[in-house]
């Protein structure tokens, strides 16, 4: 399994990880969200509400290419929106994401 998959699956057990629409977003509003995830194959209407929620809450984005089950598995739930609360967590994943080429959009 690819590194970064591992590092949210580390996330959510430590209670740094969630996942789904509404929570990410509520995340994002209490200011608790360091780096904000999508995958692959989420629709493009939901990835465009994300992507203005991040820049809303100046969250840093990136559209991964995992697909929803592959990001599923490692967390546990199903889900093709995570965001990350923690900073270490945030920053490693950005490296790894990084290096493997992923379609970045961050924004600060």
């Amino acid at each position: 399994m690819n590194r970064a998959l591992s590092n949210m699956g580390l996330a959510r057990r430590a209670g740094k990880l969630n996942w789904g629409y509404d929570t990410a977003v509520e995340a994002m509003k209490n200011g608790d969200v360091c780096l904000a995830l999508t995958a692959a194959d989420l629709s493009e209407k939901t990835k465009k509400n994300i992507r203005f929620e991040a820049d809303r809450y100046s969250v840093p984005y990136l559209d991964t290419a995992f697909s929803m089950e592959e990001i599923s598995a490692a967390i546990g739930k199903k889900t093709g929106i995570v965001v990350i609360c923690d900073a270490g967590f945030a920053k490693k994943l950005k490296q790894e994401l990084g290096a493997a080429g992923e379609r970045e959009e961050l924004r600060i």
